[in-house]
């Protein structure tokens, strides 16, 4: 499995239970996903998602298919999880409308958008930049244009913001 044919679904915080079960941080409202992939060392592993649930707002309970201990379980904290872009939910006021659109910064190409984090105060948006992953803030005051036909994103980025 390729990141060009995944989507960043949130991060793995913390084990819930002393059987494996595990606190995934997400900005989505729900998973119909079968298999996920956990980031380990880059390298998209996959796991059977025996079962989710909503626990609050924002986190999700997993179950994965092999972790059932709590060491298991501590082993993957702080790791991303990814699904499948085709088995994405979208929720209706997110801005997962912008994956895989082109961002270019004053006609400048930077790369594809791959993912979009959606944070108080703060959303930003994950592009692919000379093959490393980098968070730029989704701010109106930098948007120049948003093309949806031709699905591209122009923004004035701050000098300086690639390099960080």
């Amino acid at each position: 499995m390729t990141i060009d044919e995944l989507v960043l679904f949130g991060t793995i915080s913390k084990p819930f239970s002393f059987q494996g079960q595990l606190i995934v941080y997400s900005n989505f409202n729900s998973i119909s996903s079968k298999t996920v992939f956990v980031n380990i060392d880059d390298s998209y592993v996959p796991f059977k998602l025996v079962n989710s649930s909503l626990h609050k707002k924002n986190l999700f309970k997993f179950n994965l298919s092999g972790i059932n201990d709590e060491e298991k379980a501590k082993s993957l904290v702080k790791k991303e999880v990814y699904i499948k872009k085709d088995e994405l939910v979208k929720n209706e006021d997110s801005l997962d409308f912008l994956i895989n659109f082109t961002l270019y910064n004053k006609k400048v190409f930077i790369g594809p958008i791959i993912s979009t984090i959606s944070r108080i105060g703060q959303d930003l948006i994950v592009v692919d930049y000379k093959n490393k992953n980098v968070l730029i803030p989704f701010a109106k005051q930098l948007i120049t244009n948003i093309d949806k036909e031709e699905q591209i994103l122009e923004m004035d980025l701050p000098n300086g913001l690639l390099q960080i």
